[in-house]
């Protein structure tokens, strides 16, 4: 039997014959399916107990602990993975990512790759204007004003000095940047009225200066996207998911897919293509909302709860503000004149956006409620937090809330107050540190260090009793370190556990969290999300059969070495996915 290495590991039925003896000799015991040996088994139960090895069997495990018990267990057929004394953890559990709703169709239109100043923006954009018809709209792919060199949007002048005669739309998320010919077309002018619920910012002189604020509506007729056959789509979503499986990822929540990325899902599963497991989240659209959201829910073509251990729907979802990596997300306190260059900020009280009203925010979690839908938000800013739990507040008053597991997704400022009153109402967080790692330099230069020592602080929501899990928001691009959100779960846990930047700060060390609670936020919390941290989250006898062998010590190894932890090995439900 050969130890596992970053390149290799034995899963042999040599191995099983050699072994096949102690299996009769211990009772008689059916073999396993898989066996895993000589490891350091993380197994995330209550008492994070570690063991040396575990065995699936039927899609279960059915055995956690001594590698010379485990022997007893395999077979002539019994797969065999030697770990070689190195870290076994469950499966990882990415509980926020947007992979058939925006990686795949991305990638099948317009690949994805970083463009970290505005002059690789205008070069992109004339390459992309001399293959494009005059007078055609080019959206360019997306990048935050945090990650570009100058830390600033493109201004409209220099959209227009690369394309002066295609419309051009920076896509920044929720907040966009015009050419002189995109608001020409589009015919926003200096009366144009703001949509609701965005801005469209002026200069002195009353004129667009063409950063749109939340409001897209007002070019998105303008850019239809291109058709992507169902069969492409569905091969997308197949490549991506290998790539999660490589990174030791063997669940999903996807974060916006809707009941079309259910039925995507769906062809997946029928099909045998879908390899590793997936909730859908269901999101409700402002225009729903303000429709009426009851109704909304009710015409939905999905039920909470609907699926299996494989697929299944997953909570109801609000967006309620912008974001913070694009001055948006909704604050309790103005931005502030550090935020002008950042953000081209320039309204001394401007605090953020709002994508629905309080009222609209109360009346959406209100029926969903009401029609026993577990729920979520998209809100990134304080102040948006503080509406939100208005909201479940409301809700709870009207029927407990607590066992709903109302969960807010980003919630990036940590506040005592936010997390008594989260506490209390059961309410979970879904949040990002990879986010605090590639843009906290950039935003503490606008807001200042002493508002950015919160952010995204995970300790504060442990202390104060909250459920949290960690992800990626996995949006746009296919490498697990380059993508847009990097996704590798690795780089994520190392981020709560140094809080550092990449620019090598750390701001707000109180904020840090322990190993174990890292690999907690990835497993068995994220699992609480959707209601089956009994199925699957820890390495116990009885959960699903799924799990990740490390090719280093996830415990032991230094601090700032965890990001570079890979999985050598991937299980879902006893079957090696991922490694040979």
């Amino acid at each position: 039997m050969l130890p596992i290495g970053r390149r290799r590991f034995l899963a042999s039925g040599a191995c099983a014959a050699a072994t096949a003896a102690c299996s009769t000799a211990r009772g008689n015991r059916r073999p396993a399916d898989l066996v895993v040996l000589n490891g350091k088994v993380l197994t995330v139960d209550p008492r994070f107990s570690v063991a040396e090895a575990a065995a699936v069997r039927d899609g279960l495990f059915c055995f956690v602990g001594s590698t010379g018990d485990a022997k007893a267990l395999v077979g002539p057929s019994t797969r065999v993975i030697d770990a070689g004394g190195m870290s076994v953890v469950p499966g990882i559990i990415e509980s926020h990512l947007h992979a058939a709703d925006l990686v795949v169709p991305q990638e099948a239109r317009d690949p994805f790759r970083t463009l970290g100043t505005i002059a690789e923006i205008q070069a992109w954009i004339r390459d992309k204007a001399a293959a494009t018809p005059e007078g055609t709209w080019i959206l360019t792919l997306r990048g935050y004003p945090t990650r570009l060199k100058e830390r600033r949007f493109p201004t409209r002048a220099e959209l227009d000095a690369a394309a002066p005669r295609h419309p051009v739309v920076f896509d920044g998320v929720y907040a966009h940047v015009l050419n002189t010919a995109a608001l020409r077309s589009a015919g926003i002018a200096r009366d144009t009225a703001d949509p609701p619920g965005g801005q469209i910012v002026k200069g002195p002189d009353g004129e667009p200066t063409g950063l749109l604020r939340n409001a897209r509506g007002l070019v998105d007729r303008f850019l239809p996207p291109r058709p992507v056959a169902e069969e492409e789509l569905l091969r997308g979503l197949e490549a991506v998911h290998r790539r999660y499986l490589a990174c030791g990822i063997t669940s999903l929540v996807e974060g916006a897919a809707n009941p079309e990325g259910y039925r995507l899902y769906g062809k997946l599963r029928a099909a045998g293509r879908l390899a590793l497991r997936a909730a859908v989240t269901v999101l409700l659209s402002r225009d729903q909302v303000a429709g009426g959201a009851e109704q909304a829910i009710r015409d939905l073509p999905v039920r909470p709860g609907e699926g299996d251990d494989w697929l299944r729907v997953g909570p109801l979802k609000l967006w309620v503000d912008g974001g913070i990596l694009i001055g948006t997300a909704y604050l309790r306190e103005p931005y502030g004149p550090g935020a002008a260059r950042l953000y081209d900020i320039q309204d001394p009280a401007y605090r953020g956006t709002l994508t629905l009203t309080p009222e609209q925010v109360r009346e959406g979690v209100r029926a969903g409620h009401r029609l026993g839908w577990p729920m979520c938000t998209h809100v990134t800013g304080d102040a948006g937090a503080d509406l939100v739990l208005d909201a479940v507040e409301a809700a709870d008053a009207e029927r407990p809330i607590r066992d709903r597991r109302f969960t807010l997704i980003h919630a990036y400022f940590t506040h005592a107050d936010t997390v008594r009153r989260a506490a209390a109402l059961g309410v979970c967080l879904s949040t990002q540190p990879a986010w605090y790692y590639k843009d906290a330099d950039a935003i503490a230069a606008a807001l200042g260090e002493e508002r950015m020592r919160p952010f995204v602080g995970l300790a504060g929501w442990v202390r104060g009793g909250v459920r949290v899990a960690i992800n990626s928001d996995h949006m746009f691009g296919l490498d697990s370190e380059t993508a847009l959100n990097p996704y590798n779960p690795f780089l994520t846990m190392g981020t709560a556990v140094t809080r550092k930047t990449e620019g090598g700060r750390v701001i707000g060390p109180e904020q840090r969290v322990s190993r174990e609670d890292a690999l907690r936020m990835m497993t068995t919390n994220a699992a609480a999300l959707t209601f089956e941290e009994d199925r699957k989250g820890s390495i116990e006898v009885g959960k699903l059969g799924d799990l990740a062998v490390l090719d280093g010590d996830f415990m032991a190894c230094p601090e700032d070495r965890i990001r570079d932890l890979r999985a050598v090995a991937t299980v879902v439900g006893g079957t090696i996915v991922h490694g040979g």
